[in-house]
């Protein structure tokens, strides 16, 4: 029998209207694991007294090959500090790591990290904006950079800051730490804020053989021991920490670098480079992916002592505890490890910009070094509590604060790491609003004139 054609109208109406209540049903009843297309990293959130909405994950944080080519760094985060991403910082960093690291434009022999004119050499003693103040005290040997006319000291000491711990590399070499700042710090008040354009740059450098020299910054350095004869020498760079002010950040924001080859991760360990790791031996990788009590303590990782020695029977044994500076449960975490993850790649991954240069470029050592990390503050016009930090909340350089990254523990049947005794840069470099020059923010502020 054929229904009148209203009563076909209402029944397709019915039909319609019990395929979207039971699809509406179905939707709302289906785990979230369920739902494949559901992008959880795409929610927005305000946590604390942030009132910017994070960036949306599935909109990548890209990095640019006029970072390389044409570098130009900002001199400011761009936007307003309550609309800042963390993927603006990180590309912040980068662009001021790879302008540093460039060659020098009035001395291409140099990259701009390099240049005195710019960035001096912070002296134990005497004035270390002055010319002629290349004369070390305290140093236990001095090493002279070959390539410069002048008279470039490099004031490697073997002592971290903290709590003075020394490491060495599997060759048995101490690792040599020194410190350049920007010269605008030379005429800077003592009082109120440092210069927003403030720098400091710290590394750290090993001994490397003429075969490695490719794959690492290198200096080619005349070593004067303490007694004897000078020693010609090769340090490679294998630690980076970049500081840098801008107008609305007067924090400073704190970035770090290091090379591909110092360490693995302590609870997810990568395969080992060809020629082993630099501070870790074959053996206790091997307990990193297959510990047991007996390895764990014989391997005693990240422990560090005081010591003068430039060479030790006992190398040091380090891996990184927390990744991106970020451990499980902190604020943004998964911001920022998405953030610093995809730059990495981005840039010295597989066919990454970097790792795409000629060999013959003088930027391409650069696929070498990665980022760990960056910290800054929500509110600058509030203290840098841990509430109002920002970024990698754990970062620590392993060649830098070796023994300050966290505790890592045997509990029978795997290796477990916690933050205790864990610190990040905002632990000791204290931010104090308006009171930036006066509040030990800059630890070598005090120094550079030799007061």
């Amino acid at each position: 029998m054929k229904l009148p054609q209203k009563f076909r109208f209402v029944l397709k109406g019915i039909a319609c209207f019990l395929s979207i209540w039971l699809f509406l049903g179905f939707y709302n009843a289906a785990p979230l694991h369920a739902l494949s297309d559901f992008n959880s990293n795409e929610l927005s959130y305000t946590a604390n007294t942030d009132t910017l909405l994070a960036q949306s994950y599935s909109t990548p944080c890209l990095a640019s090959a006029d970072w390389v080519n044409k570098p130009n760094p900002p001199s400011e985060i761009p936007g307003n500090p309550k609309t800042q991403t963390f993927c603006q910082f990180y590309q912040f960093s980068w662009q001021w790591f790879l302008y540093l690291m460039s060659p020098s434009a009035s001395d291409p022999s140099l990259r701009n990290f390099q240049d005195a004119k710019n960035y001096p050499i912070l002296q134990v003693t005497g004035d270390s904006c002055s010319s002629n103040a290349t004369e070390p005290v305290f140093f236990i040997r001095t090493v002279k950079d070959l390539k410069d006319a002048g008279e470039f000291v490099l004031p490697e000491r073997i002592n971290q800051a903290g709590d003075a711990a020394t490491i060495y590399a599997q060759n048995d070499n101490v690792v040599f730490y020194s410190v350049r700042f920007g010269r605008d710090l030379c005429t800077a008040s003592n009082q109120g804020n440092l210069p927003t354009d403030t720098t400091e740059i710290k590394m750290a450098w090993k001994t490397i053989e003429e075969a490695e020299k490719a794959n690492y910054i290198s200096i080619d350095a005349d070593v004067i021991p303490e007694t004897g004869t000078p020693v010609k020498e090769t340090l490679g760079l294998v630690g980076y920490h970049l500081v840098r002010g801008t107008p609305e950040h007067p924090e400073l924001i704190w970035s770090s670098y290091e090379h591909k080859s110092n360490a693995p991760n302590c609870l997810k360990p990568s395969a080992a480079p060809a020629n082993g790791w630099s501070f870790l031996s074959e053996s206790c990788s091997q307990c990193l992916s297959s510990p047991n009590q007996s390895c764990f303590d014989s391997c005693k990782y990240n422990a560090a002592q005081k010591a003068t020695s430039l060479t030790t029977d006992t190398p040091s044994e380090i891996c990184r505890i927390f990744p991106e500076g970020t451990a499980p449960g902190d604020n943004k975490g998964e911001e920022n490890i998405t953030d610093v993850d995809t730059l990495n790649q981005q840039l010295v991954g597989p066919g990454g910009i970097l790792t795409s240069l000629p060999a013959n470029n003088p930027m391409a050592v650069m696929a070498n070094y990665f980022n760990i990390g960056a910290l800054w503050v929500n509110d600058t016009s509030q203290p840098a509590n841990p509430d109002n930090q920002r970024g990698g909340l754990r970062l620590e350089n392993p060649t830098m604060e070796t023994t300050y990254q966290g505790t890592l523990t045997f509990n029978g049947s795997m290796i477990e790491a916690s933050t205790q005794n864990g610190l990040n840069c905002f632990s000791c470099h204290i931010y104090t609003p308006n009171k930036t020059a006066t509040s030990k923010l800059s630890h070598i502020f005090d120094n550079i004139h030799g007061q």
